[in-house]
């Protein structure tokens, strides 16, 4: 489990992003719950690294016909720390 630190980072920087006006923490709004995203993807350094990369460059196709843009100016860190604040949200199986 990432720690404490990382996730608030993570939860820090979404919110003065704009990732919920298109996504809630767990319904579907625009675009894919947070936590279908976590149930989709495990906790793990090659998903984070695709999924902090789609964020930046911005993805269509994989939720549907949803297009998410790109958001330039979120650093790979940042980025990175979003993605582990995400998949953190995986209730345990």
């Amino acid at each position: 489990m990432p720690s404490a630190e990382v996730l608030e980072r993570g939860r820090v920087v979404m919110s003065y992003s704009d990732c919920f006006i298109c996504h809630k923490e767990s319904d579907k709004k625009l675009g894919p719950a947070f936590s279908d995203i976590a149930a989709r993807y495990p906790m793990n350094s090659s998903y984070i690294y695709i999924l902090s990369q789609r964020i930046i460059l911005g993805t269509k196709g994989m939720w549907g016909n949803v297009v998410m843009p790109p958001h330039p100016n979120i650093s790979d860190k940042d980025a990175e720390a979003m993605v582990i604040y995400i998949l953190s949200l995986r209730e345990a199986d």
